[in-house]
């Protein structure tokens, strides 16, 4: 029995200087998660979940968020980024803005420790919008008639069924300032603007990447390889290869799943704020 254990003890120990000796010396590499389409809940889950395979996992070094997004809704946008963030106090993370990186896309980019474009890229956007459909003139024509029982006048704002009162309008807009404040903050913190210089750029316009660069909002337009030196330095090391871990895994049978097309699509129809460059 003795010898058992002394075997064990001593096999555990070398498979632990082993896999010391590897991913001490072996070559880094660096995640790449991509942030592609509109953010919706649902793909920003499966980002954060990338994001924390990443930073768990010893094989990385560090992590380049690839963009190619004109945002999206504004709470995940704001979530994506707060993870970012964290995320980079650990391992650094660049991101990397390719064709499109606005409005939720750059806020999601902002907690990373550069932000990196190609000179014709487009990106900023820097603003809140809140949109829903309004239809009570074509239901008063086909008769339709909505029934609300509320406990307050603007409980039920964003209905579509009536016309937006005064006091929808002034609610709505002060939940959208509210946010864009939040984005503001964002932006004068990771980019060291103030927010008295800042506002004139956030007004929902878009940039170039050679335009953002121009007002600091980025700090190159370099692509990949600014992106890739960036991860060298801040890795200390060369010749680092990149990784995807962004594609699915899941079977292809999954795509096709009725239960799970709504998932995929993330289809809603509720109003809701939104972050997005259209």
């Amino acid at each position: 029995m003795k010898k058992i254990l002394k075997f064990l003890v001593i096999f555990f120990i070398l498979i632990f200087i082993i896999n010391f000796l590897y991913f001490a010396f072996s070559s880094k590499k660096i995640a790449v998660v991509d942030i592609s389409g509109i953010i919706t809940p649902n793909s920003a889950s499966e980002i954060c979940r990338k994001l924390n395979d990443a930073e768990e996992d010893p094989r990385f070094a560090g992590i380049l968020l690839k963009i190619d997004s004109p945002g999206g809704d504004a709470a995940q946008s704001e979530k994506i980024y707060y993870l970012v963030k964290k995320i980079n106090q650990n391992k650094p993370v660049v991101a990397l803005i390719e064709s499109v990186g606005a409005s939720g896309a750059y806020f999601s980019a902002l907690g990373a420790r550069k932000i990196v474009t190609y000179p014709a890229s487009l990106t900023g956007s820097i603003g809140v919008i809140f949109e829903g459909i309004n239809a009570y003139k074509l239901a008063n024509k086909i008769g339709i008639e909505d029934f609300v029982v509320k406990s307050g006048d603007v409980k039920d704002a964003g209905n579509p069924l009536r016309k937006p009162t005064k006091a929808d309008k002034e609610m709505i807009f002060s939940v959208v300032e509210s946010v864009y404040s939040q984005f503001l903050q964002a932006v004068s913190s990771s980019r060291h603007i103030s927010i008295e210089k800042l506002r004139p750029l956030a007004n929902g316009r878009v940039f170039s990447g050679q335009m953002a660069l121009n007002e600091h909002l980025i700090d190159s337009i370099g692509g990949f390889d600014a992106a890739k030196r960036y991860l060298e330095v801040y890795t200390k090391k060369k010749n680092l290869k990149f990784e995807n871990i962004s594609a699915s895994n899941k079977p292809f049978s999954w795509f096709f799943s009725l239960s799970n097309v709504k998932k995929f699509l993330d289809i809603s129809n509720t109003p809701s704020l939104q972050m997005i460059f259209k």
